[in-house]
């Protein structure tokens, strides 16, 4: 289990949640307590969460928070939790799969639409496979049956390896992070869609922009950036179009990747640093059990 945190510089805000592990990498628990860098406070806000896999705050203030197990909750001020919307019927929870990610529309204050990120149980006519989905929100709830498949990802050959976040980049369009699915050498295929950062216009068609729209066919012309082990989490550096990449290590080192457009990161040609163009190092790497770190998946 790991301790999820919201830290603020000079606020008292923060989320205490029990997280479950949602990488390979088998986590002990954290040696001592954290020190916080200065200006920074914390304090529990919302209790009773669980299996939190992300958290975005809305447009409007309200912060939301995805429950692996197909519940999007929204965190209200007095500490109390209240449901926009439950899909657990369709979420498959098996190893590391579930309500992965939430994103907001940048025209949210008008077309209110929030978009999932969600691995989709097997039925009798389709596979387990991960999607990307809207819904639209009227007030703390999402209007019923207002779900709409904007995104259909591969099916999934394993349980794992299936990074899982969206957000809006800078452009107006939506990024999307895959993990490889256990299989590495997806990450450097052209021809499926594991391993990658997507990028799609909202409503689900594919940039003609987009820098391998021409060498890639059908879907995978969505291909942003590859050669990626588990991209499980990334952010938007706000005001500008700078996109930061976590990607989960295997055996030696955890990476934070500046995103760009073509860019091959080279799992799993390399891990961490590797100085070998035309692959694209981490900005910044840590090692498992290093000094300095906790050795913890990033």
């Amino acid at each position: 289990m790991r301790r999820a945190v919201l830290l603020f510089p000079t606020m008292v805000l923060a989320l205490l949640a029990s997280v479950a592990a949602l990488v390979a990498l088998t986590i002990g628990p954290a040696q001592g307590a954290v020190t916080l860098p200065s200006g920074f406070t914390q304090s529990p806000v919302v209790g009773g969460l669980t299996g939190p896999t992300d958290m975005e705050f809305a447009p409007d203030g309200r912060l939301f928070v995805a429950e692996e197990t197909g519940k999007l909750r929204i965190a209200k001020p007095d500490g109390t939790l209240s449901t926009f919307l439950d899909i657990s019927s369709k979420v498959d929870i098996t190893g590391e799969r579930g309500l992965l990610g939430v994103a907001f529309d940048p025209n949210f204050a008008t077309n209110h639409f929030v978009y999932l990120h969600y691995t989709r149980k097997a039925t009798t006519t389709t596979p387990v496979h991960n999607r990307v989905v809207r819904v639209t929100a009227n007030g703390d709830r999402a209007v019923a049956g207002s779900e709409v498949l904007i995104f259909r990802l591969n099916n999934q050959s394993a349980q794992n390896h299936l990074g899982g976040a969206l957000d809006f980049g800078k452009d107006g369009k939506l990024y999307v992070s895959t993990g490889d699915n256990a299989t590495p050498e997806n990450a450097q295929r052209l021809t499926n869609l594991f391993g990658k950062v997507l990028r799609i216009n909202k409503a689900g068609t594919i940039p003609t922009g987009n820098p391998f729209y021409a060498t890639a066919s059908g879907k995978n012309r969505a291909i942003w950036a590859l050669g990626l082990r588990n991209p499980f989490k990334f952010a938007v550096k706000p005001g500008t179009s700078t996109i930061f990449i976590n990607d989960v290590g295997q055996d030696t080192w955890e990476e934070i990747h500046r995103g760009a457009a073509g860019a091959n990161f080279g799992w799993p040609v390399h891990e961490g640093v590797a100085n070998d163009p035309p692959y694209v190092d981490p900005i910044f790497a840590y090692g498992h059990g290093s000094t300095n770190t906790t050795g913890c998946s990033i």
